[in-house]
């Protein structure tokens, strides 16, 4: 059972767009105290706000789409600190992979690479499994919900 209280946070649309945001201004877009947030960084790789004079934490705007993501996996999705972490780690491969994707023109029959170059590695070794064409699917709809 979820006790976790989702914090109230804003829309990325609603969030002024700037070079950078300080911790209490990215408490307020997140609904989450700034303990947390210094707390967070241990715990995920991903988030590393820059350090300026004083040591003061500045946050791009990717660090906040990071943190809208944290937010979400733990508590609209109920993962554990560590269990979120892993899951962006599988999905920044998936993200970037789809990116590059979306980019690069479809190849041609004399660009096409070999086709095991072209598919992600998987553990199961199906990377055709509905199961993982299932989360993949979840995590892009995730991203929209970010990105829109």
């Amino acid at each position: 059972m979820n006790t976790r209280t989702k914090p109230n946070t804003l829309s990325l649309d609603e969030i002024p767009n700037k070079i950078y945001y300080s911790i209490s201004e990215v408490s307020e877009y997140t609904g989450v105290e700034p303990h947390v947030l210094r707390y967070w960084e241990t715990k995920f790789t991903r988030l590393n706000p820059k350090r300026v004079g004083g040591n003061q934490r500045k946050y791009t705007r990717n660090d906040l789409e990071l943190l809208f993501e944290i937010v979400h996996l733990l508590y609209q999705e109920g993962y554990t600190l560590d269990g979120a972490e892993r899951k962006l780690r599988t999905g920044v491969q998936a993200v970037r992979q789809e990116r590059e994707a979306a980019k690069e023109p479809a190849p041609t029959n004399e660009t096409a690479a070999p086709s095991e170059n072209n598919e992600p590695a998987q553990s199961n070794g199906n990377p055709n499994s509905p199961e993982l064409i299932q989360e993949i699917k979840s995590e892009l709809k995730d991203l929209l919900k970010l990105l829109s």
